[in-house]
């Protein structure tokens, strides 16, 4: 049975064009997008009248090949008008102007804010577990020859690709240069050779395509009754990796989260200050303890207190006594609060005390609607 399309809601549809034409799509990107969203083709032809038919289908190609999602390219120019009485071009000028209150701001999936990935290469290991209270978080991987993720490369891709999804309200993800022009932002040396930064990152993607997450979360309803709700999802369902001479992601490549994973991306997402992550991009325990307090801080209403030994079961990873991991953690702690220096936070001899704290994200930064 053919998928069905939505009933087109004329003005959702021209302001997800406006967003993405704003986010610098080009058109045909735009409309790859629109129809993978399944609104309908005459209504996509009304705004694409130069394209060709042939652009407005997603057909699967031979056989055993993945299905391609880029559309064929032709000259680009904004379609002079709308069916409304305004244009593209005014239309994407306004969502250029609403993207403005949210430059700056990036997001992460929360669960991996509260059990992160680990720190250092995990070897030929299967699996990882971190806890959390009363989350549990379990990583496995597909192909155990290429291993699981690990380090900053495998926390900056997935903020990469959770920020992508949220802004675009796409499962689909675009790599190669636009990966690269995210690295250059965060100012990640781009690096060629067998030990450059592109290929630990097109290593790290390869990764990170091939994980599973389990997330397991206690629950407690009104009357005290004690459950678990499971969470489990492969990281991308899909991908379409091109290499460049140096291994590296080349231009054309993306990858589509699976759905389960996209739509708990959409309802837990965290948003984070790019700046921030720029400054604390070279220690995977820096981005790790600054995720955290910047999500914990926001929604704390009154004093809350978190033990070393709690602190060490969500952070520690492989440190064989506490005292070695206060006092990595505590170095850690003094790089973040220099980026987020309205951290109210005290140290103690048991281990921290979080008090009410003004945002480092802006409480009005909000997901971007559809």
């Amino acid at each position: 049975m053919a998928d069905a399309v939505i009933d087109c809601n004329e003005a959702d549809l021209d302001a997800r064009l406006a967003r993405y034409l704003a986010l610098g799509y080009s058109r045909e990107r735009a409309l790859g997008q629109l129809l993978l969203a399944k609104f309908p083709v005459e209504s996509l032809k009304r705004r694409f009248p130069d394209l060709p038919d042939s652009a407005f289908q997603l057909s699967l190609p031979p056989a055993v090949t993945p299905p391609s999602f880029r559309l064929p390219t032709v000259p680009t120019r904004l379609t002079p008008e709308l069916p409304e009485t305004r244009s593209v071009r005014s239309l994407a000028a306004d969502a250029e102007a609403q993207a403005e209150a949210g430059e700056g701001v990036s997001f992460h999936y929360v669960p991996l804010i509260q059990c992160s990935f680990p720190h250092a290469d995990p070897g030929s290991a299967l699996g990882f577990t971190r806890k959390n209270g009363w989350l549990e978080l379990t990583l496995g991987t597909t192909r155990p020859e290429i291993g699981l993720p690990y380090g900053v490369p495998a926390r900056l891709l997935t903020i990469y690709c959770t920020s992508e999804a949220i802004r675009a309200r796409s499962p689909e993800v675009y790599l190669g240069k636009t990966v690269h022009e995210f690295l250059r932002r965060l100012d990640v040396p781009i690096t060629r050779g067998d030990r450059g930064s592109l290929r630990t990152y097109a290593n790290q993607l390869l990764r990170l395509i091939h994980c599973t997450l389990t997330i397991d979360e206690n629950l407690r309803d009104a009357s005290g009754r004690a459950g678990l709700h499971i969470r489990q999802a492969l990281f991308a369902e899909e991908a379409r990796l091109w290499w460049d001479d140096d291994r590296a992601v080349g231009e054309g490549s993306s990858l589509i989260l699976s759905q389960v994973l996209y739509h708990s991306i959409l309802e837990r997402s965290a948003p984070l200050s790019t700046q921030a992550i720029k400054a604390l991009r070279k220690s995977p325990m820096d981005l790790d303890v600054y995720a955290w307090l910047v999500h914990r801080l926001f929604h704390l209403t009154k004093p809350s207190s978190v033990s070393w030994a709690q602190l060490s079961e969500q952070f520690g990873h492989s440190y064989q006594e506490l005292r070695f991991f206060r006092r990595f953690f505590s170095d850690s702690l003094k790089r973040v609060i220099r980026v987020y220096p309205d951290a109210n936070i005290k140290v103690a001899e048991h281990g921290l005390l979080l008090l009410p704290s003004r945002p480092h994200v802006s409480p009005r930064t909000r997901l971007p609607r559809p």
